[in-house]
């Protein structure tokens, strides 16, 4: 019983550490808060094997309220819907995590270090010698552009031009505002975050989301194509 608690501790344990304050500058860096509240989730990501399509990309919440958000996309799938995502509850039972839906389904990964290992219907070793682990995913520099307008903010990825959602990020909105730019305009952005994913504004949908952790640098005379 005391390892498990062990366990949960060190997995549940954020490693995303806030920021102080930046020295503003000719492109208006925006504050970032003194105070970030502790993270509430640990996220792994990575690309596993796929029978039919060129992989599984693959993203896993795990909420430190027990929860769980699984994401997964069938890269140059044939079929037109190939992003599905699943929800439940996650368990610690030895050195597995179970994931639990609503429906009493389960699937399991071994701690492996900071990283999880995809296992078998069974919870056992995948015999393959193909990658099944995901990555945990630690706060890095992510640069894109930044949007603001009417309560919805997005955050469009420079290097793949993805679009994730930014709404829960309160110090990207103030910096965005200090832009002093028609609400919509994209502006780009340097940030210190990760991706992860969240529930939709609709019910029974989910969205790829991005997290502020840290620094943040707005320049309006730049874009993604002018840093390229």
């Amino acid at each position: 019983m005391m390892n498990k608690k062990i366990l949960l501790a060190l997995l549940v344990a954020g490693v995303f550490t806030a920021t102080g304050c930046q020295n503003t500058s000719v492109t208006q860096d925006s504050l970032v808060s003194e105070e970030k509240s502790p993270p509430t989730e640990n996220v792994f990501s990575g690309v596993v094997p796929c029978a039919d399509c060129a992989g599984i990309e693959t993203t896993l919440q795990l909420a430190k309220d027990g929860t769980y958000i699984l994401g997964q996309t069938y890269l140059e799938a044939k079929n037109e819907e190939n992003t599905f995502f699943e929800t439940g509850h996650w368990v610690i039972n030895g050195k597995k995590i179970v994931l639990s839906q609503q429906d009493g389904q389960k699937s399991y990964y071994q701690m492996k270090g900071e990283n999880l290992v995809m296992l078998d219907i069974d919870g056992e070793p995948i015999q393959s010698s193909f990658n099944y682990e995901l990555d945990k995913v630690k706060p890095k520099k992510l640069a894109g552009e930044y949007s603001y307008f009417a309560d919805s903010a997005l955050f469009t990825e420079c290097g793949t031009g993805k679009r994730y959602d930014a709404a829960e990020n309160i110090d990207l909105e103030r910096g965005y505002s200090a832009m002093g730019v028609e609400g919509g305009t994209p502006v780009y952005v340097e940030i210190e975050g990760y991706y992860t994913v969240r529930p939709s504004m609709e019910d029974g949908l989910f969205d790829n989301a991005v997290v502020q952790t840290g620094k943040i640098h707005f320049d309006k005379a730049s874009s993604c194509h002018t840093k390229k």
